[in-house]
């Protein structure tokens, strides 16, 4: 196939000079054949070679419909998982005594997969229409450790404004409270939101588009009324905007890394970076004034799990412990879990409440759980976890030894002490132990009544001085003089 310039000088040889086909054929090294096809066709664009049919693989045809299997299968397999031309090679050689080329493979391939490309369409969506979701991971130092925290990143479609909140997981509270932080950051809601098949709002995926989701997550969809459409498998694609809104945010608000003290603090910071950036979107202002309103309560973004409470009083939530009340020992508790704590139900209602520890194998011990079964095994005070003096004011150990001391059961009247917690401010209990050192007061009953003196607003009882009764004149009383019983018990007795 020759060249538009080779072209043009053919015809200019020909028509121009009068040379014949053949001396053009003898100074342009073209076949006679081509030069006359070229000066015969009334195009004034070069004739394209077109191939009508393919050329046969005549050494690859028998691997032909083993090749298709594998690529077939590929479309199951996760994107990062799939043949490449040399691996398909590789097991054709290996596991099929392929003897063939290469090349001959990839050109294969090329055609192949050429045939099945998808095509995309641009989109355009309302003001307050759609929005996508998404989560995205970003390195961060918490006070001076490096660590991972998870993006929660949803974009509105029209403006291409977005939202990002940080996050020590990914778990369905995160999920959930990162929806309802970005709802009252725009102060709405868009119509149509746009997901994966995350597992924290699907539960399986069914046929075509229809998805069984999770029950909470139908709940924030209920409460906040919107729409949710899910990308088809393995098509994040469909939903690139808030992909690349994600890796602009990395991008933006993480390079360098930020240095922060806690995730609250981290999130004050990309909170004040979106603000930054969205002032300068021309139509993020009109897109929330198309949002949906919020209702009149926010959400309750929790997850609930059941659980039981083990022979240590303690309730074990993913990797972590946490004790409730020796009361409920053996059973069933209902766990509400947030992003920040744990709440605990038992039977009766009463909600036991501990801050959410984000790492592993770990366990909080309130000491006020274990009282009443440290009233009945004090000797065990001194050893166990539940107790640790570092938690309390000095003053409590200083006086527990104290009272070991001088009596055999100390301990007890220690944990009875310190019950009185339940009843009196802390600082109240210090103050009275602090007493009790003073006026060397070891027990129980002492320490009560001192703590009782602390909390009457009655006048205190002094006793007087000498001093002060000097001049108060002594009064002598005569004792009686029993003798007149005796002589009258004696005359009785005569009679």
């Amino acid at each position: 196939m020759i060249k538009m310039a080779q072209l043009e000088h053919i015809k200019k040889m020909y028509y121009l000079e009068g040379l014949s086909v053949r001396e053009i054929s003898r100074r342009t090294g073209h076949h006679r054949d081509t030069i006359a096809k070229y000066l015969n066709s009334t195009d004034s664009e070069p004739p394209r070679y077109k191939l009508r049919k393919a050329k046969p693989h005549r050494v690859l045809e028998p691997f032909i419909p083993i090749i298709d299997e594998i690529l077939k299968t590929d479309l199951t397999r996760h994107r990062k998982q799939r043949h490449t031309g040399t691996r398909i090679y590789e097991r054709l050689k290996s596991e099929y005594d392929y003897s063939g080329g290469y090349s001959t493979i990839t050109d294969y391939l090329r055609n192949t997969r050429q045939k099945t490309r998808e095509g995309f369409l641009p989109l355009e969506f309302d003001l307050g229409q759609h929005a996508e979701v998404d989560w995205i991971e970003a390195w961060f130092h918490l006070r001076g450790q490096e660590k991972k925290a998870y993006l929660f990143v949803m974009k509105l479609g029209a403006s291409g404004g977005f939202f990002v909140r940080a996050y020590p997981f990914e778990k369905q509270e995160a999920f959930f409270d990162g929806h309802r932080r970005c709802f009252e950051f725009m102060g709405g809601v868009p119509g149509e939101i746009a997901y994966d098949n995350l597992k924290t709002a699907v539960k399986k995926v069914l046929q075509g588009s229809q998805r069984e989701e999770q029950e909470r997550f139908i709940a924030i969809r209920t409460h906040y009324l919107y729409q949710a459409n899910f990308c088809r498998p393995r098509r994040g694609n469909e939903k690139g905007g808030v992909e690349k809104a994600g890796q602009e945010a990395v991008r933006r608000f993480f390079v360098p890394y930020p240095d922060v003290d806690s995730f609250e603090e981290l999130n004050e910071y990309l909170q004040q970076r979106c603000v930054e950036l969205l002032a300068k979107n021309p139509r993020w202002e009109a897109e929330l004034r198309a949002l949906r309103p919020l209702p009149a309560e926010p959400f309750h973004c929790v997850r609930y799990v059941q659980a039981k409470v083990n022979t240590y009083s303690m309730i074990q939530f993913e990797t972590n412990r946490y004790s409730v009340p020796v009361r409920h020992v053996g059973q069933k508790v209902l766990i509400r879990a947030a992003v920040d704590k744990i709440e605990i139900i038992p039977d009766d209602d009463e909600i036991v409440t501990h801050r959410r520890i984000y790492g592993r194998n770990q366990e909080i011990l309130v000491l006020d759980h274990y009282l009443e079964l440290l009233l009945m095994k004090s000797r065990a005070l001194a050893n166990t976890r539940v107790y640790r003096p570092e938690t309390l004011p000095p003053v409590y150990e200083e006086y527990r030894r104290g009272l070991a001391a001088r009596d055999p059961r100390g301990n007890r009247q220690f944990v009875r002490i310190l019950m009185l917690n339940r009843q009196y401010p802390t600082e109240q209990i210090e103050d009275a132990i602090g007493l009790a050192l003073a006026y060397n007061v070891y027990n129980y009953d002492g320490l009560l009544n001192i703590l009782m003196q602390l909390n009457t607003d009655s006048p205190k009882i002094t006793s007087l001085s000498k001093a002060q009764i000097a001049h108060i004149p002594e009064v002598h009383v005569m004792p009686p003089d029993l003798s007149k019983y005796s002589a009258l018990v004696n005359m009785g007795g005569d009679r």
